[in-house]
């Protein structure tokens, strides 16, 4: 065979076997296609069922009960994932209707296989679904899932708890996220939406017990955080009591919840704080008097303009915009500092534009 005959041969070879390709690639998407179809047309009676037993009235969500209940093992994979997406998105009785459906279709067990299983994967998958489900026996697994092997695993326990109440959660989650710093905004998304009843167990941590370690200065610093997105006014006086102690990360953490639980009893504490050492300190303290408001806290504002460090001035500036009238007229009064002259050409770009 001479060399031009193989080079054809062997282009005719490649262009058959690219074409077999091409055919296989349009074949595989269009048993892909008919799939899908197939599971949407299955998937559409038992979703509309779904949507009955949540947002129906009394008679629907009877009936569309029993008609979920016998619904085969096929429907219930077309609707498997979107109903386990839905339940988080609602409340009160439709979410627990929804929760006892999945438990009903055998979910439960499913989720309780996947969260011990070898593989991180399948691990993180049942944890995920043993939250979404919220049964009251899994709360265990979930607890040793934050000492799981892989952080993903780890990370996965931690939200899938912020469906579970109780001071043992919370402190097991203050714990597991003082001792490693990438949980932490895992460990305040999950606090905030466990909510108020979370307060007790994080006042008493930022309150400590006079240990020094890492760990517990962490916590402190962890709860602290959380008491301000909680709403955890009750502890006021226990996040005052803190910024006369601790490190200045602390002294920040406790500023900012005060700013955030806006309490006028702590104008005075945050006041005192406009004299402190730490640049940061000083700045956190402008900005949450800002936020609390009011003609209490626009007399310290206005001292905090003399600050050496312009982003301190700036912080107390912008704070005073935030206080009414009291702290625009103390604004234009000081009209010659550059930081106030600055905030209120912003005031006046935001007002043209709005």
């Amino acid at each position: 065979m001479t060399l031009e005959r193989l080079a054809w041969v062997a282009a005719l070879a490649c262009g058959v076997l690219c074409l077999a390709v091409v055919v296989l690639l349009v074949v595989v998407r269009l048993i892909r296609d008919r799939r899908e179809e197939r599971r949407l047309r299955t998937r559409a009676p038992v979703w509309n069922q779904v949507l009955l037993l949540t947002l129906g009235d009394p008679e629907e969500v009877e009936a569309a009960t029993l008609a979920l209940l016998r619904t085969s093992r096929s429907q219930r994979t077309a609707v498997f994932d979107d109903a386990f997406a839905l339940v988080p998105k609602l409340k009160g009785d439709a979410r627990d209707r929804l929760r006892q459906l999945m438990r009903d279709w055998g979910s439960l067990h499913d989720a309780q296989r996947l969260a011990a299983s070898g593989s991180v994967v399948r691990r993180c998958r049942g944890m995920y679904q043993l939250g979404i489900l919220a049964d009251p026996a899994s709360l265990p697994r979930l607890l040793r899932g934050l000492q799981d092997t892989e952080f993903a695993g780890r990370r996965s326990a931690m939200l899938a708890l912020a469906s579970y109440q109780g001071d043992e959660v919370v402190q097991a989650l203050l714990d597991a996220a003082a001792g490693e710093v990438r949980l932490r905004h895992d460990f305040l998304a999950t606090v905030d939406r466990i909510g108020g009843s979370a307060v007790p167990v994080l006042e008493k941590a930022l309150a400590g017990d006079g240990s020094e370690s890492p760990v517990d200065q962490r916590r402190q610093f962890l709860a602290a955080e959380a008491l301000g997105l909680v709403g955890g006014h009750s502890a006021v006086p226990t996040l005052q009591a803190a910024l006369g102690s601790g490190s200045d990360e602390l002294v920040v953490a406790c500023a900012n919840a005060l700013g955030d639980l806006g309490s006028h009893t702590s104008v005075m504490s945050l006041a005192e704080l406009l004299d402190h050492d730490s640049t940061e300190v000083r700045r956190t303290a402008a900005e949450a008097l800002g936020m609390i408001g009011g003609p209490g806290s626009v007399a310290f504002l206005a001292a905090g303009l003399r600050d050496p460090q312009v982003e301190v001035a700036r912080a107390a500036a912008q704070a005073l915009e935030r206080c009414g009238h009291a702290g625009r007229r103390t604004l234009e009064a000081s009209a010659a500092h550059p930081v106030v002259r600055e905030t209120l050409a912003l005031r006046r770009l935001v007002t043209a534009g709005g």
